[in-house]
């Protein structure tokens, strides 16, 4: 087969700028780089940041047809050119959607993780006030029309298949469930970077987590649960969180005086900030699937999170789970872990390494994908 009979994919991340999709995107285009002889050429449509963090990691574009690195944000990007920017493709791949387009590509699979769709009566919803709910649920159904427009979803655990084939929209779509993975970078720490925000005194436990702040990850808790360390369990705690300057800017003055911001990470520098860590505090109310609690635990740190399905589901028995919204709950639980034996600490985390170590590596996800592009294009 001649050059010019193969057939063209784009990978799209263009719309990607934060948070986890940022960092699902960087793993599969950087395992992809490193594969040989593909029987179709690829092209990389990604934003400023995943292309920021593919150069972290000495990612190598040689192997790429083409490689162009643009900003769309949101819906905006239905008039700032991205149905342009699909077209002229054998079929497009967006890591994480919606992709905000009225031109369909064509063939387009689309990554989906977006629990307020699936979720629509989470608790979440009550941490934010009454007439943002009700915009961001019509946020939520304009997603779910660009969703729908879509040849095939892929989602990272069976909760989310379940619940999308719950909605109308979703009942006759294709669904596929790819696990996710954590990235080899977090077993090679000579491919580290440093951060530059000190991690406090090795005095106090260091507990944080990498996260935006969403209203859903509930992450107003953090300074309640701390004081509550203090003050009922007599353990002084650092905790740490990884806010882009705009939501820091927006925290209240009694969160900032009880949590420090060491500001938003590369992937490449997400391992050192777990391994400075005693602790991830993983607090959130609602998930499609977080990479925390698997990355928390394969650095070989305790995870204490709510005690959630969405959780349960990814963690089985290896967190130590707290009753949702309740600091005293989880301060309890942080406190109980630290008064066992240290022997009985290094067994609870070594169990828990072994265990998501049988989660894919990124190389297995990055072949999932490629098994379900080959599918969608011979379909």
């Amino acid at each position: 087969m001649t050059n010019r009979q193969r057939q063209h994919v784009l990978i799209n991340g263009s719309n990607l700028h934060v948070g986890g999709g940022v960092a699902v995107a960087t793993s599969y285009i950087k395992s992809l780089s490193q594969k040989k002889n593909l029987e179709f050429d690829i092209s990389l449509l990604v934003s400023t940041k995943i292309m920021k963090n593919l150069k972290d990691l000495d990612t190598d574009f040689s192997v790429f047809r083409s490689v162009k690195s643009i900003d769309y944000v949101g819906i905006k990007a239905l008039w700032s050119g991205l149905s342009k920017e699909l077209s002229g493709y054998d079929l497009v791949f967006t890591v994480f959607g919606p992709a905000y387009t009225l031109r369909k590509p064509t063939r387009h699979i689309v990554g989906f993780a977006q629990p307020s769709i699936i979720y629509p009566d989470s608790r979440a919803f009550l941490k934010i006030p009454v007439r943002q709910r009700k915009v961001e649920r019509l946020r939520f159904k304009l997603q779910e029309f660009f969703f729908a427009q879509t040849d095939a979803l892929v989602v990272e655990l069976e909760h989310v298949k379940t619940g999308l084939q719950k909605i109308p929209a979703f009942r006759n779509k294709k669904i596929y469930v790819v696990n996710s993975a954590v990235d080899s970078v977090f077993s090679e720490p000579d491919r580290w970077l440093a951060i530059d925000t000190p991690m406090g005194s090795d005095r106090r436990i260091k507990l944080g987590l990498i996260s935006r702040n969403y209203a859903h990850k509930n992450l107003d808790l953090l300074p309640y649960i701390k004081q509550t360390l203090k003050e009922k369990h007599a353990i002084e705690a650092d905790l740490f969180v990884t806010f882009v300057p705009e939501e820091w800017d927006t925290c209240s003055d009694f969160f900032k005086e009880n949590i420090s911001n060491v500001g938003p990470l590369t992937l490449a520098q997400c391992p050192t900030f777990y391994a400075s860590l005693d602790g991830v505090i993983f607090p959130s109310l609602l998930e499609c699937f977080s990479a925390v609690p698997i990355e928390s635990m394969l650095i070989g740190k305790p995870l204490f999170a709510s005690d959630l399905p969405f959780i349960r589901d990814c963690c089985k028995t290896y967190a130590n789970y707290f009753t949702p919204e309740d600091a005293d709950s989880a301060a309890a639980v942080i406190a109980d872990y630290y008064s066992r034996p240290l022997a009985e600490q290094e067994s609870f985390v070594s169990d828990a390494q072994r265990f998501v170590s049988s989660y894919p590596s990124a190389a297995d996800r990055a072949d999932s994908y490629l098994t379900l592009i080959r599918r969608e294009l011979n379909g």
